[in-house]
């Protein structure tokens, strides 16, 4: 369709200066058309409002319908977008807009790294599996140590050892450090989650609906380690992630899992899907989200 407005309808019409706007929301293409007949004017517009035009009317009320005068009837036309040969000359602007916000969330206190990971853990092996038999199924401490008990005899569970704080016969007890004894006392008053807020970039890119800017699904739902999403931002954008938010995303803490899951848990990035909202002057909005945390290889692809 570029190039070829300037030339539909009446061949009475006069094209008058075109203006193109442009900024980081996108370009605009602004013209003036003048015509002595409001006839062709209004099949001019007929025709191209369907690529997004809006417009208005000026000088109806300039002498008889028809008849040359000095003050003729005119059209104002705005297209989003380029739409002429300028477009030949002139690229499309795209651009692109990075923010570090936070997702406002809760997790249980067993996913806390703090409580269950790092190579000296608050809760063992034996303290973890009992207060979270206590945290889901309430009851007393005692009847969470007998149901883990009657698992390992099931099979369910995996008994425990003297190491990781089980008995020396290999079963269940009641955890017997300070910071366990104090969470048993939390769990019971229905303390179970802790605040867990997460790093979430999201880029946004505006273009026009003629362009294919950023139009690239690849890796969605994908975990990048923090290295390989400095590597996908960094570079290639029409604005690319700035210094401020690369040297902030590159300085943020790692996190593990507990031990005994560590292989199935990996901290990165997860890349959501992309969302493509159109403005009112037509620009879509491009946008991707990605989310910082402990994510399940089991559910989620790493990126390679």
């Amino acid at each position: 369709m570029a190039g070829n407005l300037l030339s539909v309808g009446n061949s009475g019409l006069t094209f008058g200066p075109m203006e193109i706007l442009y900024s980081p929301r996108g370009m605009t293409t602004r013209l003036r058309v003048t015509c002595p007949s409001l006839g062709p004017l209004v099949a001019y517009f007929n025709t191209i409002k369907s690529a997004g035009a809006s417009g208005r009317f000026l000088g109806l009320d300039n002498g008889t319908d028809g008849v040359t005068t000095a003050e003729n009837k005119e059209l104002e036309v705005e297209f989003p977008g380029l739409f002429s040969a300028a477009a030949l000359l002139i690229g499309d602007v795209s651009f692109d807009q990075w923010e570090l916000v936070t997702n406002e969330s809760s997790e249980t206190i067993f996913a806390n790294p703090l409580i269950v990971g790092g190579g000296s853990p608050v809760l063992n092996y034996n303290a973890k599996t009992v207060l979270s038999r206590l945290a889901r199924d309430g009851g007393t401490l005692s009847q969470a140590i007998d149901s883990c008990n009657s698992d390992i005899t099931s099979g369910n569970l995996t008994a425990p050892t003297a190491g990781n704080g089980g008995t020396a016969d290999g079963k269940f007890q009641k955890p017997s450090t300070g910071a366990a004894t104090q969470l048993t006392v939390e769990i019971l008053k229905g303390q179970t989650e802790y605040e867990n807020p997460t790093y979430v970039l999201r880029h946004t890119s505006y273009t026009s609906a003629t362009d294919t800017y950023n139009s690239n699904l690849a890796n969605v739902m994908q975990i990048y380690s923090p290295a390989q999403l400095l590597t996908e931002v960094g570079s290639g954008w029409a604005y690319n992630l700035p210094t401020r938010l690369y040297s902030k995303i590159a300085s943020i803490p790692f996190q593990s899992a507990p031990g005994d899951e560590s292989s199935y848990y990996t901290w990165g990035w997860l890349k959501k899907i992309t969302r493509e909202p159109v403005l009112s002057n037509f620009i879509v909005e491009v946008s991707t989200e990605y989310e910082l945390g402990l994510w399940s290889n089991l559910r989620y692809a790493l990126h390679s």
